[in-house]
């Protein structure tokens, strides 16, 4: 192109020859240049994620409006994914010596930095086209740019509609797929929001149950107190000064002050329910206080008190922000908090079927939990209030549950004797598992070494689901991991709540006792727990067995037994038990909690 141009712009004319000559010079120069400004819009393109179908109780309202606000995220592709696996494991396994010797947040970015080539072709790919962009991570593994509607799709080859759910919630998706430039989709594991519809949660509430009595705090309920004795807190409260948990929310549920006070005041006479009022990190925090989110953080509160609480919310619509996908917010919201400020358990009660993202976004998402597992934080997600999960007679596995990386929590019930803890001496169980808690086997993600001894002794009991009828993979990653009480629950929202239902009750409740060990150990100048499951499966012993009960749905049902079991998993947690393990664990790594920290995470932008 150069030396056409070089030609046409210096060749003498002095004959007519010349002038000829160099009107065909000039003409194959400008030919040259126009095709290689064009070279980068006409590269082929290829599809990244494929159209998807629309999910139950979804329906498609029409066009999105062209003029309407996008925050496109481009998960450009890491390096280190070997090691980050490796380096995860080593500081999560007891027996290893490298226990609890986690990273810091600025190694974990050193580590997973994309290559300088693949991000240049995704930013030249953006600027190409006249779109500002920003790095959304300190290591830019995440580039975030906002643009209309208009522009997403001709970006993406690709048509946004609006979709609205049955319990009114809108959202803008691309469901027909999308597609990039083959040099841009090879560097790139996703865009969002593109073709992930999210799952939409509604609480069960049924009222308390009549079998359940009530015990001298003349509350039937899973309060604060009647959870302290059931998990064998006693009078534990935190010492730590920096130690910190958290909840998230997501799709518009939101926070209110005033009834986190009013639950406090009715629950947590004599006893101490959190430290304060909860920090507030994210795009929608408060409003209209929501029953999920009111539960999530009354309950992590009410369980380990004198420990300071985060309430992390994302909306993907607020009025002030363009819409996204607010998972997404979520991620790039932990890779951004300092190692001093970022809570060491999170509890989410956010779930829906494992195929909603893409294989390629959810091995992404995986590489996201072991970022935060190497850096000593714990992530605990519900397991599901669907059961088995039956559809068109198989049994789906759900997510985020269903990923090795996290620790899924299913739902108990009260037993007879509850809320005393299991003793030797009786004969009643203090927990049965709950029909509604969600488990089985991963269609993607095959069953980590941690588990299997376990997992395969349940497949050899009896009684198990006929696995050609229900189709379940017995390869695959086993869930859930843990369980806790999952109904009569009273949650203060907008209104009094009572009797709510759910694995989304016994995440917090279980995020809530091991965020009370990791204030054990950071007391003592130790390490936190962070990824929490080779943990849970090597000390059975510190979690109550479930033998009761089993999960029902439509297609078939698992039944709790001795030992691992796909209602319950190894059992809930027992605090006393657990404070021993935890106590006895090699000291491991102390990163600074809530106090200055040396690295200057800016040097890796």
């Amino acid at each position: 192109q150069a030396y056409w141009l070089f030609l046409c712009l210096f060749t003498p004319v002095v004959t007519m020859t010349n002038i000829f000559f160099q009107a065909v010079v000039c003409f194959l120069a400008i030919s040259v240049s126009f095709a290689a400004s064009r070279s980068t819009e006409a590269s082929p393109v290829v599809v990244v994620e494929p159209a998807v179908s629309l999910p139950s109780g979804w329906t498609v309202k029409g066009r999105a409006t062209p003029h309407a606000s996008l925050e496109l995220t481009f998960a450009v592709r890491q390096q280190g994914l070997e090691e980050l696996s490796k380096k995860l494991l080593q500081v999560s396994d007891p027996a290893s010596p490298q226990y609890g010797q986690h990273l810091t947040n600025a190694e974990v970015q050193q580590l997973t930095r994309p290559a300088d080539a693949d991000l240049a072709r995704v930013s030249t790919f953006l600027a190409h086209r006249g779109i500002s962009f920003w790095s959304a991570t300190p290591n830019s593994d995440f580039l975030n740019c906002a643009v209309t509607v208009a522009v997403a799709e001709r970006l993406l080859s690709t048509t946004y509609v609006e979709l609205q759910h049955k319990s009114g919630e809108t959202v803008i998706r691309s469901l027909d797929g999308y597609s990039l430039p083959v040099e841009v989709a090879a560097v790139v594991d996703f865009v969002a929001p593109t073709t992930h519809v999210p799952g939409v949660h509604t609480l069960i509430t049924d009222g308390p149950r009549s079998s359940v009595h009530t015990n001298e705090s003349k509350f039937g309920f899973n309060t604060p107190k009647n959870l302290r004795q059931l998990y064998s807190v006693g009078e534990v409260e935190g010492k730590a000064p920096g130690n910190k948990q958290a909840v998230t929310a997501f799709l518009g549920q939101a926070y209110g002050e005033w009834a986190l006070k009013l639950f406090w005041r009715t629950f947590c006479g004599g006893i101490t329910c959190g430290k304060g009022a909860p920090k507030l990190i994210g795009d929608k925090t408060t409003g209209i206080p929501g029953v999920e989110a009111m539960l999530d953080i009354e309950t992590i509160t009410g369980v380990s008190g004198n420990v300071h609480s985060e309430f992390w919310g994302y909306s993907g619509n607020s009025p002030d922000n363009p819409k996204n996908e607010p998972y997404m917010k979520w991620l790039q919201q932990m890779s951004n908090t300092s190692d001093k400020d970022i809570p060491t358990v999170f509890s989410t009660s956010y779930g829906e079927d494992e195929g909603s993202w893409s294989f390629a976004a959810a091995t992404r998402l995986n590489v996201e939990f072991q970022k935060a597992g190497v850096r000593g934080i714990s992530l605990l997600f519900a397991s599901g209030d669907s059961g088995p999960n039956c559809e068109q007679g198989k049994f789906v596995p759900q997510a985020p549950a269903s990923s090795p990386w996290v620790t899924a929590v299913g739902g108990t019930a009260p037993g007879a004797s509850w809320p005393n803890p299991p003793s030797a001496s009786s004969t009643s169980p203090s927990e049965v598992a709950i029909s509604l808690s969600s488990g089985g086997f991963s269609d993607r993600w095959p069953m980590p070494e941690w588990q299997k001894s376990q997992v395969v002794a349940y497949l050899n009991q009896s009684g198990l689901p006929d696995q050609t009828k229900a189709g379940y993979n017995i390869s695959g990653r086993a869930f859930p991991d843990i369980a806790a009480q999952a109904t009569d629950f009273f949650v203060y929202a907008t209104l009094p709540t009572p009797g709510v239902a759910g694995t989304s009750c016994a995440s917090p409740t279980a995020a809530g006792i091991f965020s009370l060990v990791n204030d054990l150990r950071l007391a003592s100048g130790k390490s936190t727990l962070g990824f929490l499951n080779p943990l849970i499966y090597s000390h059975k012993d510190a979690f109550n067995d479930i033998t009761h009960g089993s999960s029902k749905g439509s297609c078939g049902e698992w039944p709790s037994k001795p030992g691992w079991d796909a209602v319950t998993g190894m059992g809930t947690p027992n605090y006393a038990k657990l404070a021993e393990v935890a106590t006895a664990l090699p000291a491991g790594r102390y990163i600074p909690r809530g106090e200055e920290e040396p690295q200057d995470l800016s040097l890796l932008v």
